[in-house]
């Protein structure tokens, strides 16, 4: 079965190859693979409707099944601060990484405990040929907004992750070890075990 990753974003795409697991018999693509240059934008009213325009809109240009996503970051404590479906429009979607980390740690300055409280939405769609053939979102993540940078060297794409702390394992995302990466990836078993059985029925 072949099955192209809708994005450009190098992490992203490790994520859902993530999703789509070791156990299928996939040949998985990239949009630059097979030289689509189109750009969806991601003005629906839902992080499922993006999702699902994605993978609608890329799988009009091949023949394979399409995997699209949209994520976004809820953050209680900010309020109206803060939108999930314009997390990159609000730290600057054009700013370095360097430069998007600090801005929300500015923004989160004056939050303590609770307030600084994280949870990651993703939403996979499947579709092939322009129509969308299965769709779930899930919470994926759960962690809290760290008080400072532990340093400035951020992956790049990793932003986020350079300030994603969890109190269980002292450290942020891109700290983690092997093990402790599989820890906290339980909270996304749910949503990739929905996609791997939609993905069996079809191989």
């Amino acid at each position: 079965m072949d099955i192209l990753i809708g994005t450009r974003n190098a992490y992203k795409k490790g994520e859902m190859i993530w999703f789509l697991g070791k156990n299928l018999k996939l040949n998985i693509h990239s949009l630059d693979e097979l030289s689509i240059n189109v750009k969806v934008e991601e003005n629906e009213s839902s992080l499922i409707k993006n999702a699902k325009k994605k993978a609608k809109e890329f799988s009009k240009l091949t023949d394979y099944y399409v995997l699209a996503s949209d994520g976004g970051i809820n953050i209680p404590g900010l309020g109206n601060k803060w939108d999930i479906l314009k997390n990159q429009r609000t730290v600057g979607e054009n700013n370095s990484d360097l430069v998007k980390a600090k801005f929300l740690l500015n923004l989160m300055k004056d939050l303590k405990g609770e307030e600084r409280k994280v949870i990651y939405h993703l939403a996979l769609a499947l579709a092939k040929n322009g129509k969308v053939i299965w769709s779930k979102e899930e919470i994926t993540d759960k962690g809290f907004i760290a008080k400072d940078l532990i340093d400035n060297n951020i992956p790049k794409y990793r932003w986020m992750g350079h300030i994603w702390y969890y109190p269980k394992h002292k450290k942020v995302f891109n700290q983690l070890n092997k093990n402790e990466l599989a820890d906290v990836r339980k909270e996304g078993k749910k949503l990739q075990i929905s996609l791997q059985k939609q993905l069996e029925k079809i191989i």
